[in-house]
């Protein structure tokens, strides 16, 4: 009966834990209100109004230039020359209709 009130009490420990990091206001947030963010318009969103190769709204990679957008997809398409991923049309498939099901032990034993 002790054991299991001690391991209830860890358990909620833990879930306060988790929750307390999940709530946690984040270090792009810290010191930032509602009143910061700009209003914006449905046509604000559009892709005409956003900066190209970017799917953000705000200025979180204001900073980041064309180059090093380049650089970026250079360095992943050598990446991807190194170690491609394989193409699901040239996997072999494997067959699994005359597959022999495993025995199982019986869930309910007859007696």
């Amino acid at each position: 009966m002790k054991e299991k009130k001690l391991g209830l009490i860890k358990l909620e420990a833990l879930n306060n834990k988790r929750y307390r990091e999940a709530i946690a206001v984040s270090s792009y947030n810290q010191g930032r209100t509602v009143a910061d963010v700009p209003l914006r318009r449905w046509e604000d969103g559009s892709r005409e109004h956003l900066r190209p190769n970017t799917l953000w709204a705000d200025d979180r990679y204001v900073d980041i230039t064309a180059e090093e957008v380049k650089a970026a997809k250079i360095r992943v398409e050598e990446r991807r020359k190194v170690n491609p991923t394989p193409n699901r049309a040239e996997l072999p498939h494997y067959d699994r209709t005359y597959e022999v099901p495993p025995q199982q032990i019986p869930l309910y034993p007859l007696e």
